[in-house]
């Protein structure tokens, strides 16, 4: 569904079918990423009992207008959502940046329960990552996957040519890979490419420039506020290389570890790596909130 916004026109993805009178849950996409990487979270064991939605940031997916460039203008416009929604005391689940954006909305409204996956606090970003993400999305999804992917599931393609969603179409020819950011040769592992081609589409976005603004709000954010955080768990994956989990953090000096999950053998991204694990890890999580 679309949403009118005075400076945007929001796109909220609907996992459900709309029932009212249930609760909420929000899932709010990473860096560079938009209400695709809900497909791949399996809550439909919770359709029942709670409306799913998807967001689409500003700049990101389907959602029209200004461009933002901090956490707490993100978090803002998802209070601008919510009003227009006529919803409270909902449940956020936010990866990456989006655990940023669902912490700072924590802080700013009452929340049942806000779930942040693979994201610690403070999130730094390396300059190489940033170099790459200007203006050169084939070189930033690289390093993404590269340094954030540790378990790739397989996938077969039978086709010679495969992707979708317009400028996510690659064609496939004698192992090399032709993308509208590029060329690239890669014989001597072509399946590997095709394998995290899942992952690499959600972050072909119109704004060839949003990752790397999203990249450097994620370095610029801080909140003196952090010990009046409630209600909050997080996932993190035990071999993630870009948001590792660090128990001496601000975040976790502030707050204490006990609210952690650690998903062995995962990587930064646990919905393409381990989607069952997660899903169950999330279902838990929501249900005991409940008690």
């Amino acid at each position: 569904m679309f949403i009118e916004l005075q400076n945007h026109k929001a796109h909220i993805f609907e996992h459900n079918k709309i029932d009212n009178p249930l609760s909420n849950i929000f899932i709010i996409p990473g860096a560079g990423m938009d209400h695709r990487i809900g497909s791949m979270i399996d809550l439909s064991r919770l359709y029942s009992k709670y409306n799913i939605y998807s967001i689409d940031l500003p700049g990101h997916g389907f959602t029209s207008g200004q461009i933002l460039h901090t956490v707490e203008e993100f978090s803002d416009f998802t209070i601008q959502v919510l009003k227009k929604m006529g919803v409270s005391n909902n449940i956020f689940i936010g990866h990456s940046m989006g655990g940023l954006i669902a912490m700072d909305l924590s802080l700013k409204v009452e929340t049942k329960l806000t779930i942040l996956m693979n994201t610690n606090y403070p999130l730094m970003v390396g300059d190489m990552l940033l170099d790459h993400a200007k203006g050169n999305l084939d070189q930033a999804s690289e390093f993404f996957t590269k340094y954030g992917l540790y378990n790739i599931p397989e996938t077969k393609i039978k086709a010679k040519t495969f992707g979708s969603m317009g400028s996510g179409f690659y064609g496939r020819d004698k192992g090399t890979i032709k993308s509208p950011y590029g060329t690239k040769n890669i014989e001597n592992d072509p399946q590997k490419e095709i394998n995290v081609y899942p992952l690499k589409r959600l972050f072909n976005q119109t704004q060839k420039e949003i990752l790397s603004y999203d990249l450097k709000t994620c370095s610029a954010y801080r909140n003196d506020k952090l010990k009046e955080l409630k209600n909050i768990k997080f996932i993190y994956g035990g071999k993630d290389k870009l948001a590792r989990y660090n128990p001496e953090s601000e975040v976790h000096q502030s707050i204490g570890t006990e609210g952690v999950t650690i998903m062995d053998e995962t990587g930064h991204f646990p919905y393409f790596e381990r989607p069952e694990d997660l899903s169950n890890i999330l279902e838990k999580l929501i249900t005991n909130s409940d008690i």
